[in-house]
């Protein structure tokens, strides 16, 4: 775009849709597919060979968050077949790389398809019914579980086992919701975990003038 010298300010700028595409074409063209990593030598250029290896790590985060908000179990997979093969080389996720593999290979060649699919799509759900606000079951269920210790150890019933079983578990769903309404109507403001992260005007200007100084795309290498 020829706009690397150029200060960064709030002003969003209208380019046509055509020039656009062009611009992503050819940014991913050179750094984030597959073939600019197969042309770039680590030997002559490991500042450019590190980064493109750390963006093609990065977009595989991205794409997951997005997959999984989306509820789209597809994609979600994909990832996950991806983070199999490159958790064998991080020594510190024992377990990690040793279950997600196991799972994959579960859900894709072990397993009937009935049963497969079944499970695969009983992965992710959206509490709130909301769209892009789907979770990992798991998660949704260590929050009830979080609110159901929350609540039980305030009501001052003791250890009550059978009143943890008959009456909290099978209600929690409508004491949550009573306990934030009863917050709400104390004037308390309630966060919902479902931000959205927004990059300013100082951080996309921080960013440029170290990707500038250490030179990270190797565009300008000493002789």
């Amino acid at each position: 775009m020829q706009t690397e010298n150029e200060p960064v300010n709030g002003d969003v700028h209208r380019i046509p849709t055509d020039e656009w595409n062009d611009i992503i074409d050819e940014c991913y063209s050179q750094f984030l597919s597959p073939q600019a990593r197969r042309n770039v030598s680590k030997a002559e250029s490991p500042k450019l060979h590190s980064i493109l290896i750390r963006l093609h790590d990065f977009a595989t985060i991205v794409e997951a968050n997005r997959a999984m908000k989306a509820g789209d179990i597809g994609r979600l997979m994909n990832m996950w077949k991806i983070w199999s093969i490159m958790s064998q080389a991080l020594t510190g996720l024992v377990n990690y790389r040793s279950y997600l593999p196991r799972m994959v290979l579960l859900l894709t060649h072990i397993l009937p398809p009935s049963l497969s699919k079944y499970i695969r799509h009983n992965l992710l759900i959206s509490p709130s019914g909301r769209p892009n606000h789907f979770v990992a079951k798991d998660y949704y269920l260590e929050c009830q579980n979080y609110m159901l210790k929350f609540l039980y150890n305030r009501s001052g019933v003791g250890t009550q086992i059978s009143t943890l079983q008959d009456l909290f578990s099978l209600n929690m769903t409508m004491l949550r919701s009573m306990y934030l309404s009863l917050k709400k109507e104390k004037g308390t403001h309630l966060i919902h975990q479902s931000h959205k992260n927004i990059i300013t005007v100082l951080s996309l200007e921080n960013f440029l003038r170290m990707a500038r100084n250490n030179d990270i795309l190797d565009q300008f290498p000493l002789d």
